[in-house]
């Protein structure tokens, strides 16, 4: 799959996840699970966790597909794995400087 089909598939999941935030009703009420979490906040997570994958994806020293990506209220979790210490250390250089990255948690692991 070569990059322009990689950003094409997390364009289409951001607009499904953009299409389904606040959609969310049960007996006629909108549910909230998280009263301090707003469909703002959710839908600017959205738009961060995209924007780190395709920085991610970008990057040709990385394999990104095995990179997991959650943002929540601005803060970014990276978890899956990376090959060494260099990558590991670049996908969090990478992803601090993407636009509405509060901070970063790291949960990769290297391959042994």
């Amino acid at each position: 799959m070569n990059f322009n089909n990689k950003l094409s598939v997390l364009t289409l999941t951001l607009i499904g996840i953009l299409s389904i935030t606040g959609c969310d009703i049960i007996e006629g009420k909108a549910s909230q699970p998280n009263a301090k979490t707003t469909v703002g906040m959710e839908v600017d997570d959205s738009v961060a966790t995209t924007a780190v994958k395709s920085a991610l994806l970008k990057d040709t020293g990385l394999n990104s597909l095995d990179i997991k990506v959650e943002t929540r209220k601005g803060e970014v979790q990276l978890s899956g794995f990376v090959d060494s210490q260099t990558q590991l250390d670049r996908a969090i250089e990478i992803t601090k400087g993407v636009d509405g990255v509060k901070g970063v948690l790291n949960k990769m692991s290297i391959k042994k």
